[in-house]
């Protein structure tokens, strides 16, 4: 069975007109109906560096989480904030993202590695202690725009370091859309043979015309654990380039079901769905 997760918090992070809270609220409670595994609802980060994402406590506290199976994901700058977030009973899994460019996690979260590997430290400390589940997000897994050295070879060395923590679902995303089809599938050629007892997922930005070779090279490579976004909207705002869509949720269901891929999602749901962002957005 393959596993789909929404973010609509990387689908409105990088918008300048504030989306108001009740239609946030409404919105993922509608998500929450779908039957997406994960619903990645918002962030813990600056307010002054993400405004977008100043009101996700209040969004917590308005999820309507007693007739759903989906998992609630929310994403945080720090151990500071990983520990603030875990206070909250609603949240099932603390998201830190991880850049195997340093250039990058400065320009993300002001942090080298170093800092980051001490605060994913710390994050998994708040885990265990608060019966939360930690998730490393893995940027820039399919290149490096930033002329920093990129390989397959230092991607898995970097999973073998988290590894080591006690980590074993990866998130690998294509922050800045630097993967061509070819080297997607043999990345994850590479990671699922060499790290058998880890689920990856793939976190993709493309363009429209690229996505379903993307999604199909991962696929046939072994991945089936997928992040969307309606409307395909979204892109980080720290990465100093042009912002790069994610996957649109209605392309890889209509995927999906011309290639028979069993999955979860309801049907209804998405066209009521399709409709309520065309609005939201």
């Amino acid at each position: 069975m393959i596993k789909i997760n929404e973010s609509p918090r990387d689908a409105v992070q990088a918008l300048k007109k504030i989306i108001p809270t009740k239609d946030k609220i409404e919105y993922i409670n509608l998500l929450l109906k779908v039957g997406f595994d994960i619903v990645d609802v918002g962030s813990f980060v600056s307010p002054a560096a993400v405004p977008q994402m100043k009101d996700t406590a209040e969004v917590l506290e308005k999820l309507k989480l007693d007739d759903t199976d989906s998992a609630i994901s929310v994403l945080v700058g720090n151990s500071y904030f990983a520990k603030r977030l875990a206070e909250y009973e609603q949240v099932d899994y603390i998201n830190y993202p991880f850049a195997i460019s340093e250039i990058f996690q400065k320009k993300n979260l002001k942090a080298n590695f170093q800092k980051s590997l001490k605060d994913i430290d710390k994050i998994i400390d708040i885990c265990i202690q608060k019966n939360k589940k930690p998730i490393i997000s893995i940027s820039e897994a399919f290149g490096n725009p930033y002329d920093e050295d990129w390989g397959i070879d230092i991607l898995m060395d970097w999973i073998e370091v988290l590894y080591e923590k006690g980590l074993r679902y990866f998130p690998l995303a294509d922050t800045t859309a630097s993967g061509s089809a070819h080297l997607i599938g043999l990345v994850f050629t590479n990671v699922i043979k060499e790290f058998s007892d880890v689920e990856f997922n793939f976190h993709l930005h493309s363009s429209l015309e690229d996505t379903i070779h993307k999604i199909e090279a991962a696929y046939d490579a072994g991945c089936r654990n997928f992040d969307t976004v309606f409307n395909g909207m979204g892109g980080c705002p720290m990465t100093g380039k042009k912002l790069v869509a994610n996957t649109d949720t209605l392309v890889f269901y209509e995927w999906m079901i011309k290639n028979e891929v069993e999955n979860k999602l309801n049907q209804d749901m998405i066209n009521i769905i399709i409709e309520k962002a065309k609005i939201f957005f």
